[in-house]
């Protein structure tokens, strides 16, 4: 019995490790007039996926940014979006974790970005990799 419980504790830590060992994340990058902005999908082992965005704005007149909202589009997920965006001193906005996948986002997705306020324009994103 003993040896069946040890057996077990290792084969849980052998899937811990695993599950630790193997996240990844792939970063889709765009950039339009106004607009740089990545978009970055952190998966782990479980093919469970997590997206975050960073956008940030490129002019110098912060005060000319207002309101925004944006809505991020792909064939490959559901579209997702957040509205009334608030800009940091730099002009830039991030994220933090916005939407939870079941699975993966293939890297040869084109992830569309649009952002609508004063400034609008549609973003493309492509992975690097």
């Amino acid at each position: 019995m003993k040896k069946f419980l040890y057996c077990i504790l290792f084969i849980f830590s052998l899937f811990m490790l695993a599950s630790c060992q193997n996240n990844s994340s792939i970063a889709f990058k765009g950039e339009s007039g106004n607009w740089i902005c990545e978009l970055i999908a952190d998966s782990n082992f479980w093919g469970k996926e997590t997206q975050r965005i960073i956008i940030t704005y490129k002019g110098e007149n912060l005060e000319k940014l207002g309101n925004f909202n944006f809505d991020v589009e792909s064939s490959d997920f559901l579209g997702w979006g957040v509205h009334d965006v608030v800009f940091d001193n730099n002009g830039i906005y991030e994220s933090g974790d916005v939407i939870k996948l079941a699975r993966k986002t293939p890297n040869t997705s084109t992830i569309l970005v649009n952002v609508e306020g004063e400034l609008s324009e549609t973003i493309t994103l492509r992975s690097s990799s």
